[in-house]
């Protein structure tokens, strides 16, 4: 079979991108050979990075087939270098000589005199994304020359500004997929009309279209979506008209039933707007009723919707419930202006769903009190404040076990809301060392087949304005329960958004080998030594948390689970994490095994020993002999 290469082209056709770099192209010349077109190079730039220069990582740009770019008002000046190379690509694809590129057996040297490895990846650059930040002027972003050989592009912004879609639309012919969206108000320069002359009336590849805060014009869009036959994904967020215009759900909603395409994934939301019942059930499953993914803002999520979702017959496997960046917080939940979102709704579908198999990606604000199902965090708020403080209102959660067991991708903003009268900093590093213990442990035992893991913290969590509020905040110290996650072996993406990182590096870098050796060791040993105490009181706390607090069921259909329920006893205590780090540095288990890419510190993710390289610089990264395969 390993002679026969169509057998071979067969089988690796099913393999990973990340099993085709690390292992398959490295067995042999013919296998390399038969697998470069599969292989794609990614080029990912960040400006946390300090120690990366951006003029130096754009050198490898060039054979890149991936550019993921992050920017803020720090790194504006590297626009026009930005600008320059990707000019650079475009000339060097448009020339034909370029495009009959030899692959030499012996090693050679590039245009620029410099040694090129033979077997390094080259290849068109076909995926772009963007992300900038403020004090970005929309005239360096729209003068971007984007390659004609670009399949996907996704823009996010993180200020007001505009975007020139029918220019990226009339230089990139090939594009497939189109994302571009704003934390603020993102506008669509011109109108489509315009265009007309330069597109032409030929039908565009479009597969995928995702605005987020856009300002446009219905008629633009219908026009577009009109020469886009392949269109399979159309998600309208939060969009607004210009000056003057309002859009019509009746008449857009007409007017794509009457295109050929079929609509897989779609999503309809105006700023302001709360559709009625009717409405929201033809958004949801009109267009697409076979659908299995499913994408609502938060106050939609209603029980009625919730109810309706797990009714249906077809098989729900993603969901997506969006919001606004800057929620103000009530005692259960959200509210945006008069509209309140209870954080009831979702739970009870991730705990009671009976319809409800998988469910693949959950980007919503999500209680942790929700996973505290043994009350811990409320016992101990009860024993600090056994009487109810006048004015406030003491919120209730119902923790449940949620149902959906095969979850591959969760992305959580977690929030509390239980301890909102916490002055003192002891109580509160108590109070928040049992949550985020809880979340580690819960997210670990209950969901234990993860592939990617996002949480964040929110930026701002006050339930009563101008008045002192409890700040969610995952710790990232050892004692935080982060060594929880290292039971997930299946886990290949893992960020975790800490507002910021204090900790020694022995404290985060049990995460790869590297960080597993004797001297790290003790640091950790003499960190859970000075434990005693902690251990000591949380011990008589337990105690009387068994005495004095009632049996409550759990919800949620894994509540006959008994060997889950029991794993979940210890949900939340320290000496959990204890006994996991000793565990995890005397070898008892593999650590993490199918981690590729980590991110603490709100950067781009980066493979873990690069990551903890950013984080703390003096740390020595080992440079890999196949990082010829990588940028």
């Amino acid at each position: 079979m390993s002679h026969i290469p169509e057998l071979l082209d067969m089988v690796f056709s099913f393999v990973s991108q990340e099993t085709l770099h690390k292992t398959v192209i490295l067995v042999c010349r013919n296998w390399f050979f038969l697998n470069r077109h599969r292989v794609s190079r990614e080029l990912s730039w960040d400006f946390k990075w300090f120690a990366d220069d951006a003029t130096k990582a754009l050198t490898r740009l060039p054979g890149a087939g991936r550019l993921v770019w992050r920017c803020d008002h720090y790194c504006e000046n590297t626009w026009p270098e930005l600008i320059k190379s990707l000019n650079g690509i475009e000339k060097r694809y448009s020339n034909p000589s370029s495009k009959r590129r030899k692959w030499p057996h012996s090693a050679t040297r590039g245009d620029n005199g410099s040694r090129k490895h033979p077997f390094q990846i080259y290849s068109p650059l076909q995926h772009v994304e963007l992300f900038s930040d403020y004090h970005l002027s929309d005239e360096s972003l729209n003068q971007l020359a984007f390659p004609s050989t670009l399949t996907t592009l996704k823009i996010h912004r993180y200020s007001t500004s505009s975007l020139d879609i029918g220019r990226i639309l009339t230089i990139c012919p090939h594009l497939e997929v189109l994302h571009a969206g704003s934390r603020a108000l993102l506008s669509i320069q011109g109108t489509w009309t315009p265009q007309e002359r330069e597109v032409g009336l030929e039908s565009l590849p479009l597969k995928s279209f995702v605005l987020e805060n856009v300002k446009l014009s219905q008629s633009w869009l219908e026009q577009l979506v009109a020469r886009t036959p392949q269109l399979r994904e159309l998600k309208l967020i939060g969009i607004t008209g210009p000056s003057g215009s309002t859009w019509e759900w009746s008449s857009l909603f007409q007017h794509l039933r009457s295109q050929p395409f079929a609509l897989h994934k779609f999503h309809y939301s105006v700023q302001g707007e709360i559709p009625s019942e009717d409405d929201l059930d033809d958004m949801l499953y009109a267009l697409c009723p076979n659908g299995s993914e499913r994408t609502l803002w938060s106050y939609n999520l209603t029980p009625g919707i919730v109810r309706s979702i797990t009714e249906q017959p077809s098989v729900l496997t993603s969901l997506n419930v969006l919001w606004h960046y800057l929620p103000h917080c009530h005692s259960d939940g959200w509210k945006e202006g008069d509209h309140f979102y209870s954080s009831t709704p979702l739970h009870r579908l991730l705990c009671e769903s009976p319809g409800l198999r998988h469910l693949k990606t959950l980007k919503v604000p999500y209680l942790i009190e929700l996973m505290d199902v043994h009350c811990r965090a409320k016992a101990y708020y009860d024993s600090v404040f056994p009487e109810p403080v006048e004015g406030r209102e003491r919120p209730t959660f119902r923790p449940g076990v949620w149902v959906c067991r095969n979850l591959q991708v969760v992305h959580l903003q977690v929030h509390s809301h239980g301890g909102y009268e916490l002055h003192g900093n002891h109580e509160r590093q108590v109070l928040l060392g049992y949550l985020s213990r809880t979340l580690f442990s819960y997210i670990s035992k209950v969901t234990p087949h993860l592939r990617d893991l996002h949480i964040e913290e929110p930026y701002a969590c006050s339930i009563f304005p101008g008045v002192f509020s409890f700040r969610t905040h995952i710790s990232e110290h050892l004692f935080g329960g982060l060594p929880l996650l290292s039971s997930l072996r299946y886990l290949e993406r893992l960020r975790v958004d800490f507002d910021g990182i204090s900790c020694d590096l022995s404290e985060l870098n049990w995460i790869y080998s590297a960080g597993r050796n004797l001297q790290d060791k003790c640091a950790r040993r003499a960190i859970m030594s000075k434990w005693e105490d902690r251990l000591n009181r949380e011990a008589q706390v337990e105690a009387i948390r068994l005495q004095n607090t009632p049996v409550v069921p759990l919800s949620g259909s894994w509540s006959h689970d008994i060997e889950l329920l029991k794993d979940l006893e210890s949900t939340g205590l320290l000496r959990e994490v204890k006994s996991r780090v000793e565990a995890i540095d005397e070898g008892e288990y593999e650590c993490l095994p199918s981690l590729q890419k980590l991110s603490l510190s709100r950067e781009l993710e980066r493979s873990p020993e690069r990551s903890m390289g950013s984080i703390f610089p003096p740390l020595p990264t080992k440079k890999s002999m196949w990082s010829m395969f990588r940028s």
